[in-house]
């Protein structure tokens, strides 16, 4: 379990807005709505940002809020990229998320909402922890 909370109003995003949670960062360039992938009649709203993220992002789960509370699921979507790890040392580095160069973000689909509230409340219920540490344990099965 996470947890950690990113805040912030659509309207006033006009440069991007970097947060840093549990060692990630997140930086919020945007938001638009979009047709959904999953039904070509509806819209969603869609986050673009970049990220460099110390945490396993395979398994993390996020939830969106509009200004009413309302809950939708997020579908992630865009590149990914491993930052400063060794082939041999893969906890180390970052994950990056997004290309700067090709001005690729990722993008946070939020499912379901189809207008762009006032404000947006990003929610990371449950994040995979990476550890870099060179840990020497062991645990004794019998």
């Amino acid at each position: 379990m996470d947890g950690s909370r990113i805040s912030f109003k659509p309207s006033e995003l006009t440069k991007p807005e970097t947060y840093k949670i549990l060692n990630d960062t997140v930086e919020l360039v945007g938001t638009s709505l979009e047709k959904s992938q999953i039904d070509d009649s509806s819209y969603e709203v869609a986050v673009s940002l970049y990220g460099e993220m110390e945490n396993e992002i395979g398994f993390e789960q996020w939830k969106a809020h509009d200004s009413t509370r309302q809950s939708y699921d997020i579908s992630m979507r865009g590149s990914y990229a491993l930052i400063n790890t060794l082939a041999d040392s893969w906890r180390n580095g970052f994950i990056g998320l997004g290309d700067r160069n090709m001005q690729q973000p990722f993008e946070f689909q939020i499912l379901g909402l189809d207008q762009i509230p006032e404000e947006i409340t990003l929610v990371r219920e449950v994040v995979n922890k990476r550890y870099s540490d060179d840990l020497d344990w062991s645990v004794l099965i019998e």
